[in-house]
């Protein structure tokens, strides 16, 4: 029985070789249904198997011209299937990799904008914050924290005294805390 499976398919392997038609479909309908639902245990995906069998019985059409007449035309089958199939899930899990890192990288990005939204919201709030103040409060609060001077450059810069920029300042670091705990939906 193996013997007579062999020479009929060396047969077809011979008649295929001739382009022969009927033996191409003689050799999908023998073979496609089994190298489906083998197809369909790798992939999982009854769409998936079924264009990697398509694509396994293009490759045997379009390469008909370098078969050899003692191909076991089973095993040459089989091992395209397997190695198509790899290949397939090889490639997804590529496709998904990638797919998940620049899922990652937009979502880390979305982030970075809505951070950026907020701050800047915040940074509004402040601003008008500091607006309220007087503009004496308002010039002393900008070089100690924007200017990032201490007290004694400050009084330099102004001609006040250490003890007016620090009470001045202090009232001011006081109001916009306030401001923001009101303004901000800041608990501290």
């Amino acid at each position: 029985m193996l013997i007579e499976a062999i020479s009929e398919d060396s047969v077809l392997v011979m008649s295929l070789k001739g382009a022969d038609e009927d033996a191409f479909t003689e050799i999908y309908e023998k073979y496609h249904k089994q190298l489906y639902y083998i197809a369909l245990s790798y992939l999982k995906d009854p769409c998936a198997a079924e264009d990697t069998v398509q694509e396994i019985f293009m490759k045997l059409w379009f390469f008909k011209g370098n078969l050899k007449e003692t191909l076991s035309l089973k095993c040459f089958l089989y091992t395209s299937l397997r190695n198509l199939s790899l290949n397939t899930i090889r490639n997804n899990n590529t496709k998904i990799a990638k797919y998940q890192q620049l899922s990652t990288r937009s979502e880390k990005s979305r982030n970075l904008v809505e951070e950026a939204v907020v701050i800047s919201e915040y940074q509004d709030i402040v601003e008008k914050g500091i607006r309220k103040l007087s503009p004496a409060k308002q010039k002393i609060f900008r070089l100690r924290s924007i200017e990032g001077m201490n007290n004694k450059e400050v009084s330099e810069q102004l001609g006040l005294s250490i003890n007016t920029v620090k009470f001045q300042f202090s009232n001011a670091s006081k109001f916009l805390r306030d401001y923001l705990k009101q303004n901000a939906d800041l608990s501290n």
